[in-house]
């Protein structure tokens, strides 16, 4: 397939030029759309849309070669799994975007096919197959494994075994008796094991040279197996050093990504580089430590004012332990040269599971997480004055980080690049 993901910017429409990196893997197999059996709809962002697939009718007339019509056998016989459940999707553009989305949501796609395509992580989702067709053809599609539930579920899950392992309340001067801390130190293990494997995918993306620039609760997902995988591709970036300023930062697209989770340099629009996903990367740390929402409450412009302008993060419980705190604290730091890499993101919390796990299953167990605060206590919500903003909103798919509340979603404007 063609390699054209790269926009170029130099004229007044979106034109598309050829990749600079290797040709996307040529192994994976190809599909044709008549061939697919769709299920249900599982999932709709800005530009696509995500169907099960019920089944994979092959026709011998796109069988290319003897190689590949056995690939083409593979991925339909193992359609379904023993117990009949679907084990892949399909992703494809939406039908109703209008001319000028279109056009973007093709290179969205094609940014996430051929990095896929390259990508091989247990902690990213794996693309199966491919359409037959252009990349820029509007019926082209991408083939992934299954995830059953995205981090956000899970920490809605977390907060709801926590509630029930706490025991019973009996006012703040007693606080809570009769917890289960074996359940509750375990729950902990496994929102660390979690963030560990967020990171380890990330820091392979690293080595690779590639920024991913979207790391949120929406964009983790899991595998009906239990696995962490990281997906949605569409905004990751790979840096090509000879473009590197003196400063050691890239000029790249700002205003890229979820606000929520955005550096500030992103948001003020200046040169980056690969550290933007640590700072993200602390906020969901945080979020998953205290399975609330980072900013709750907060507006775009407020945002802007106070996060962006002024510095103001989340606060670390005080029960947590301090390397939880300090890594937070360091990955979200407006200085993004105090930011850690994620070499050492992953062997800080390696190291702190392997202290949770050496507890588990002795005497000690739940000595040191029965001191941590299982969740973060529910504190005043700051309001929004209702300005018709929202922080929630993905960059690209609305104008400048501000959208109507009734109006039309519409994609950045700029670039991505």
């Amino acid at each position: 397939w063609p390699q054209y993901i790269s926009l170029d910017k130099s004229s007044e429409g979106m034109m598309l030029e050829p990749s600079r990196t290797k040709a996307a893997n040529s192994e994976l197999p190809s599909l044709a759309y008549e061939e697919l059996v769709l299920g249900r709809v599982v999932g709709r962002g800005g530009f696509s849309v995500v169907n099960d697939i019920r089944e994979i009718n092959l026709q011998e007339v796109y069988d290319t070669s003897n190689e590949g019509a056995k690939q083409r056998a593979d991925i339909a016989r193992d359609c379904c799994s023993a117990t009949g459940s679907y084990r892949y999707v399909v992703k494809m553009l939406r039908t109703d975007l209008p001319d000028d989305e279109h056009a973007k949501g093709v290179v969205d796609l094609a940014v996430e096919a051929r990095f896929l395509a390259k990508l091989s992580h247990p902690n990213i989702i794996t693309m199966r197959a491919t359409a037959n067709s252009d990349p820029l053809e509007s019926k082209f599609f991408v083939v992934l494994d299954k995830l059953i539930s995205t981090l956000e579920h899970k920490m809605h899950s977390w907060r709801k075994e926590i509630g029930s392992a706490m025991g019973f309340w009996f006012g703040p001067c007693i606080g809570h008796c009769c917890a289960n801390k074996q359940v509750l130190h375990r729950l902990w293990i496994d929102r660390l094991l979690v963030a560990r494997d967020c990171a380890a995918a990330i820091r392979y993306l690293h080595d690779q040279d590639i920024v991913y620039r979207d790391l949120k609760p929406d964009n983790v997902g899991f595998s009906e197996t239990g696995d962490v995988k990281i997906f949605d591709f569409g905004l990751a970036k790979r840096l090509i050093p000879d473009e590197r300023l003196e400063t050691g930062l890239y000029t790249l697209t700002g205003n890229t990504g979820s606000l929520r989770y955005m550096a500030p340099e992103v948001a003020l629009g200046r040169p980056y580089d690969a550290r933007v996903d640590a700072y993200s990367f602390g906020i969901l740390f945080w979020q998953i430590c205290a399975l609330t929402t980072p900013y709750s409450g907060y507006s775009c412009k407020m945002h802007a004012d106070l996060v962006v302008g002024k510095g103001y993060r989340p606060k670390p419980d005080s029960s947590w332990p301090s390397p939880w705190s300090d890594l937070m604290k360091r990955c979200w730091s407006t200085d993004i040269m105090v930011r850690p890499d994620f070499e050492h993101i992953v062997h800080v919390l390696d190291e702190e599971i392997e202290e949770m796990l050496r507890e588990e299953g002795t005497a000690h167990q739940g000595e040191r997480s029965g001191h941590i605060h299982a969740r973060k206590k529910r504190t005043h919500r700051i309001k929004a004055q209702k300005d018709g903003e929202r922080l929630d909103v993905d960059t690209r798919i609305h104008v400048s980080g501000f959208v109507p509340e009734d109006g039309p979603q519409k994609r950045h404007d700029a670039d991505i690049v």
